[in-house]
């Protein structure tokens, strides 16, 4: 066995860097008079971190050697948008450290590839779908919400997948694998979250959806 390309200490200090810069870079446009003087919006935002933490229970154990659980940034990335998400998911990784929910390869690492990247990618995909397909809330619910659910799994187990892959050779190999094999097994129920509980926001408390916008999307269609 040859030797590792990473070790897990220089692992943890190159994704504490990344997960600093993006902390910071993310603070600078965080809109904070959303939460301001607006109890429910902060009981929105705090119970979303909660509800968070409690996805790492929900643990899909099938596959030998892995531990995984829904991630929740795309509801987050929707609900909050990209700045309070990251904030959010970062939070829910604190709180999760001193759980048994357990942590990848440790707090950095884990809010990097299970947090960042897929909030990241959320934002993106929900800009594509917005300018790119008509705006009505069918489209929102089933194409940003469902279809966005499940790639932010494919993102985040890639990320973990290709990270185990450098740790060392040989041995880590068909962790890696597992973690590509896992994802489409994981993507449909995250989908299916994502979509559902999307759908019964814009439909009972949209004011809940930083994302979602009435104007935009409940507008009566236009004849040519």
């Amino acid at each position: 066995m040859s030797s590792p390309v990473w070790t897990t200490p220089s692992l943890e200090w190159l994704a504490a860097g990344i997960a600093l810069l993006a902390l910071i870079l993310s603070a600078r446009w965080l809109p904070w008079f959303k939460l301001r003087n607006d109890n429910e919006a902060q009981h929105v935002f705090f119970a979303g971190i909660v509800c968070l933490v409690a996805l790492r229970f929900a643990v899909f154990d099938k596959i030998p050697g892995l531990s995984l659980h829904f991630f929740g940034a795309a509801i987050a990335t929707l609900m909050y948008g990209p700045a309070f998400a990251l904030w959010a998911m970062a939070l829910s990784v604190l709180v999760a450290a001193f759980t048994d929910a357990g942590l990848w390869l440790g707090v950095a690492p884990d809010f990097v590839t299970g947090g960042l990247l897929p909030v990241v990618w959320m934002q993106v995909h929900h800009w594509l779908v917005r300018n790119k397909l008509p705006n009505n809330v069918f489209v929102y619910v089933f194409a940003t919400a469902f279809l966005g659910g499940a790639l932010t799994v494919v993102v985040a187990q890639l990320a973990r997948a290709g990270v185990v892959a450098f740790l060392v050779d040989g041995a880590a190999t068909q962790a890696a694998h597992n973690y590509l094999i896992s994802a489409p097994l994981m993507m449909f129920g995250e989908a299916f979250f994502t979509g559902g509980a999307m759908a019964m926001m814009v439909a009972y408390r949209p004011q809940w959806v930083a994302s979602f916008d009435d104007d935009l999307y409940l507008k009566p269609p236009t004849d040519e």
